[in-house]
Order: structure tokens, then C-alpha cells, then sequence
């Protein structure tokens, strides 16, 4: 039996485990511990090598609505390189011809209107907007964007530049696209290097990471960040290791890594109309690499990092090229996960079995420790760069504590029910059998223990129902007066057995000793009280077997209260132990019938007995008179 507790344990913990593993919880939940942790990291003294020129609210409205004209853009590229930037790149695909161009124009009018135009005063050259453009791009050090993915369903054609036809290396661990969206062949050839601008989400929608290289056909095409790097220096890629310009990084799986967002007043910025306009300073674009992208609403990608920033695309190119240049650039590997989701199962099955020897300070010693080390393993790591993917131990090793912690509190409670349970009646017990002892002495008998207290319980359960008495009478009020009840003549042990037992009415000398059992019973019950004087249980007690004999108008025993100073516990004993009395024969006298007694507990009311109580009697005295009859002496 033992043994397939333990087996069960066991099964339950990889269960549990490869549920969560393909449920996606790990991921979501290692991405926001990726989070936590990056906030550890310092970037103040960060430099930047990028300057954004940002096509912005300010530039549209000035030069008019997007898509500009490729002539206003090649001014923008020819004061940008006036100042000896080491690269410009371009986050925008040229995949139409520039609708402005002479040349355009002629044939739009001639194939929707059939109408034949021209455009007077202008040389050849300045016929075709896209090849004033593309010279511009090949006297400089450009960049273009290219757009991949696997649904466009278009078959382009694209030229790559020897840059990226100079990149041939192991292909395999590399994400691939089908289909190639590309720059018009003019600008395409123009370019001094294409990288693509393709990014995803993680699963919690936000942006944290990027591909290096997406294969197409026979072509690796890199980012589109990369690319700017590939335009001045060559690549090295051997294995996952990547160099270039002096700085060597580890890429992940599928070529993916992890970038370091800065704060948004550390990317350059400058604006496009300033640039045009000459009111830049310059040496601000000097040695730069410049990429021209727009923050402009509804003219850019937006991309919410984990700082709860939204950013357009451009400063995604910008952190990977920064990140390289600084050595920030972060990696995941992808076999750590696997090392760490198997010794999260490892320890969890050590946990169920501390569970089961009932070790278990051992066995939150051994959880606090491993997911203290995880942590601090996790921000050593990611200082040099690595995130160990600490999520896939600590989700699912925390989410197995807690659900056996929730096991364990609910055997343990249960286990404790069964004991108070078990406590409870043998204490009940314990009462009954001292309570007997007194009764045995007396002409009473035990049957008038289980009576009384049934009586007393049917009183007090018709108040709260009533909500008679309601700062008194509830619950565990009824369960107290319950145990406490056969307490109510404890006392009596203290009195000779020639008065307890005489077959006649008492002298008087004799009914003053006799009164003092409810003094004897007040003693004891003190007595037990002198260690646990809070004990809510033995305070009704005390009240029943000292006051139960106090009589409403007063002329009661042994302390004379008169109304409410008399315990709530004790006028509704009093009912109870005279009905009883009543019903009952005794050695000294023969029982009263039901109706007579009843009459007598109902004439006792305001002199003997609580009138509310009365009352209550009155609408209960058919089921006293049931409880009377199924406990017979």
C-alpha cells in the first residue's frame, strides 16, 4: 500500500510535468522571468553607433503625405552621405517604381486613358526618378530591406549584392522562406548589401529577439541590422559563433538572438526635414551608421518591448547593431532548456518522496535552495550574455511545490479533522464517564446526562435559528453547551452519600449541604481552569454547574442572580435538568406526567425560568417530550 502511494507520487509528478511543458506555460512564464532578470542588467554606459533619421510627423507634414517622391529621397541620402556616414540603410522596400517619374506618368495616362503625354523641359536623365535614386545608393556605402516569409505567395526575382553573395555556410539550423519580397531591380543592384526586416512576437506578444540569417533558395540573407555591419567589414561564421568588426557573438537556435533594449532617449534621432533642410550638425552623422526609418503613425511597424514601450522597426535594426558593437548581444541555448525542464522533474520527484517520508523542512530547505541558485545562476548568466532558460526549471519545480504543498495542507487538515474528531469524542467521553460518576452516587442515572443535554441543544438550536440571543447562541455555542452539559452536577461527588442517596425530603440542615454541590462543581471545573483561564469550553461549564440552580426572580442558589446576570448557559440548564427532574422517578419521589410538567415549567415562567426561554419551550415541548421517551432510564 505504501509503496503505491509513493509509485502514485511519482506517476503524478511527470504528468504534471510533461502537461506543463506542452501546454506553453513554461515559455510565456521564462519569457517574464527573462524580463525580471534583464532589469538587473546596467546599460548607462552604453555608446551608440547608429543615428536614426526619422521620416516623423514633422517631415510628412512639411514635404507632403508618404510616399515621397525618390528625388526628394535622393536628396535626403545625398545630404546624409555629405557628411561621411559609414553606412546608410534604409528600412523601407521600394518594391513599386517611384508614380512621380516622367517616364511613369507617360505610361499611367497612356494605359488608363489612353492619352499620350509629355512632359517638356527635362533631359533624359531626369526622365526616371528610380535611376536619379539608384545613383545616389551606389555612391555610398547603402543598404536595402528585403521582406520574407512563407504566404506571400509572389515569385520575385532578386538580384543580392556580391556582399551577400559572398555569405556560404551550414544552412541547416536556419529558419527558411519560400517567397522574397524585393526592391525594384534598379535600387536592388544599386545597394551595396540586402538584409531582411522580417521579425516575430514571442508568445506573449512581445518583442524581444530576432533571426541573424533566413535562408532563401540558395542565398543566406542576414538582417537587415546585420547587413549594415556586412557593408563595411567581412563575416566569420563558424559553427554559432559570429565575428565581424572585431566583435564575436553566439548565436542561438535557428540563428536567434536576444537583444538588449535601451531606454528610448538612448537611440539617435534626427530628423528627416532637419536633415533636408541642412539644420543638422556636421558631425553628427560622421562614422554613423545612419538608417533611415519613420515613427510616423500608421507608416511603421510597432513593436512593444517588455519595458511596455512601443517602437518602431528601425530602432530594432538599430539595437542589434549597437548590441554587436557593444557586446551585449545576447543567446539562448536551446539544450539548456531541456537540461533544466529534466532536473526540475529530477527534484520534484525528491520532493514527493520527502513528502512521503514527512520530511518536510527538508524538503522546503531543498526548494528554497535550488530556486535561490536558479535565480542567482540566471542573472550571473545573463551578465555575460547567456540566458540559461532558468523558467523551464523554476515553473514547473514551483508550480509542483505548490501543488503538493496544497496536497499536503489538505491531508494534514484532514488528518487533524480526524484527530480533533477522535479527540473530541474521547474528551466527550472522558465527561460523560467523570460526569457518571456523580450520577451513579446520585438516585439519577446516566440516561438523564444524554436527556439534559439533548434538551439543551434543541433550546439553543431554536434561538439562533430565531436569532434570539444572537450575540450568544451560535454554532459553537450549541457545540459547547453540548460537551459542557454533563458537567451541570459534578458537584455532587463532594456530597455524603447519606444525603445524595436518602429515599425522603431533606432536613434542612441537610438541603444547605446539598446546595453546595453546585459550589463543589464550581471548584473543580475552577480548578481546571487555572492554566487555561480562556478556555472558552470550560467557562460554560463553569457557569452551568455553579449557576444552573439561580432562579430568574432571584430566590435561586447559591449567588442569588437575578434575570440576564444569570449565564445564558445556566437558565437554559435550568430548563432542561427540572423538565427532566420532573419526568422522572426517583428514589425519593414518582415521576410527574408530561402535561404536569410541562405546566410547571411553563407557570415557572418570570419567577423560575427565563420567560424567552419558556416560549421556546412552549413551541418545542413535543420534541422534549420525544428525546424523553427514546432515553429511557
Amino acid at each position: 500500500m505504501q509503496i503505491s502511494k509513493i509509485f502514485i507520487g511519482f506517476l503524478f509528478t511527470i504528468l504534471l510535468h510533461v502537461t506543463i511543458f506542452y501546454s506553453g506555460v513554461i515559455e510565456y512564464f521564462d519569457l517574464k522571468i527573462y524580463d525580471a532578470i534583464h532589469k538587473t542588467v546596467n546599460n548607462e554606459d552604453i555608446k551608440t553607433s547608429v543615428v536614426v533619421v526619422d521620416i516623423d510627423e514633422k517631415s510628412l507634414h512639411y514635404l507632403g503625405q508618404w510616399p515621397w517622391s525618390r528625388l526628394v529621397l535622393t536628396n535626403l541620402i545625398k545630404s546624409i552621405n555629405s557628411q561621411r556616414p559609414t553606412s546608410v540603410g534604409m528600412d523601407i522596400v521600394f518594391a513599386e517604381h517611384d508614380k512621380t517619374s516622367p517616364n511613369q506618368l507617360k505610361s499611367f495616362y497612356e494605359k488608363y486613358f489612353s492619352t499620350k503625354i509629355s512632359v517638356g523641359g527635362l533631359s533624359d536623365a531626369l526622365q526616371d526618378n528610380d535611376k536619379i535614386f539608384a545613383s545616389a545608393l551606389q555612391d555610398i556605402k547603402s543598404v536595402l530591406p528585403v521582406y520574407m516569409n512563407n504566404s506571400m505567395k509572389n515569385k520575385n526575382s532578386c538580384f543580392f549584392p556580391k556582399s551577400n553573395q559572398n555569405i556560404a555556410f551550414a544552412t541547416s539550423e536556419y529558419l527558411k522562406s519560400k517567397y522574397i519580397l524585393c526592391n525594384i531591380k534598379e535600387l536592388q543592384k544599386s545597394a551595396h548589401s540586402v538584409g531582411f526586416i522580417n521579425s516575430q512576437r514571442d508568445i506573449d506578444g512581445l518583442f524581444r529577439r530576432v533571426p541573424l540569417f533566413i535562408k532563401y533558395n540558395t542565398h543566406i540573407i542576414p538582417s537587415f541590422g546585420l547587413a549594415n555591419l556586412l557593408s563595411v567589414d567581412k563575416l566569420n561564421v563558424k559553427d554559432n559563433l559570429v565575428s565581424i568588426l572585431g566583435h564575436t557573438f553566439v548565436m542561438g537556435s535557428n540563428s536567434e538572438v536576444l537583444l538588449d533594449f535601451y531606454e528610448k532617449d538612448k537611440y539617435e534621432t534626427i530628423s528627416a526635414l532637419d536633415v533636408l533642410t541642412h539644420k543638422v550638425n556636421a558631425k553628427k552623422l560622421q562614422g554613423k551608421f545612419v538608417l533611415i526609418g519613420t515613427s510616423a503613425v500608421g507608416l511603421h511597424d510597432r513593436y512593444m518591448i517588455s519595458s511596455a514601450d512601443v517602437i518602431p522597426g528601425v530602432f530594432v535594426h538599430a539595437t542589434l547593431i549597437d548590441n554587436i558593437l557593444n557586446d551585449t548581444l545576447r543567446y539562448q541555448p536551446e539544450m539548456i532548456k531541456s537540461i533544466n525542464f529534466l532536473l526540475s522533474v529530477l527534484l520534484s520527484v525528491l520532493l514527493v518522496y520527502l513528502l512521503y517520508k514527512k520530511k518536510y523542512l527538508n524538503l522546503l530547505v531543498l526548494f528554497l535552495f535550488f530556486s535561490i541558485v536558479a535565480a542567482l545562476f540566471g542573472i550571473y548568466f545573463l551578465h555575460s550574455n547567456i540566458y540559461i532558460s532558468i523558467g523551464y526549471f523554476l515553473i514547473p519545480f514551483s508550480l509542483h511545490f505548490f501543488i503538493i504543498n496544497v496536497i499536503f495542507i489538505f491531508l494534514h487538515y484532514r488528518d487533524r479533522q480526524k484527530f480533533y474528531k477522535d479527540l473530541t469524542k474521547a474528551h466527550s467521553s472522558a465527561i460523560d464517564s467523570m460526569a457518571l460518576v456523580a450520577e451513579t452516587r446520585d438516585t439519577d442515572t446516566g440516561a438523564h446526562i444524554q436527556r439534559t443535554k439533548k434538551y439543551m441543544v434543541l433550546l439553543a438550536k431554536y434561538l439562533c435559528k430565531k436569532s434570539i440571543y444572537k450575540d450568544t447562541v451560535n454554532q459553537d455555542f450549541i457545540d459547547l453547551l453540548y460537551r459542557a452539559a454533563p458537567l451541570h452536577d459534578i458537584g455532587k461527588v463532594g456530597i455524603p452519600d447519606s444525603i445524595l442517596q436518602k429515599p425522603g425530603k431533606f432536613t434542612d440542615e441537610e438541603f444547605i449541604i446539598m446546595k453546595k454541590h453546585s459550589e463543589i462543581g464550581k471548584n473543580i471545573i475552577q480548578n481546571a481552569m487555572k492554566n487555561n483561564e480562556k478556555n472558552r469550553f470550560l467557562k460554560i461549564a463553569y457557569n452551568i454547574a455553579y449557576y444552573h440552580h439561580e432562579k430568574w426572580d432571584g430566590s435561586g442558589y447559591p449567588c442569588s442572580l437575578k434575570g440576564s446576570e444569570i449565564p445564558l448557559e445556566a437558565r437554559i440548564m435550568a430548563i432542561a435538568d427540572v423538565y427532566d427532574a420532573l419526568i422522572s422517578r426517583r428514589c425519593y419521589k414518582l415521576s410527574f406526567s408530561y402535561d404536569d410538567s410541562e405546566n410547571i415549567i411553563i407557570n415557572g415562567s418570570g419567577t423560575h425560568f427565563d420567560p424567552i426561554l419558556v416560549e421556546a419551550f412552549v413551541v418545542l415541548k413535543e420534541k422534549f417530550k420525544k428525546i424523553a421517551e427514546s432515553i429511557k432510564e
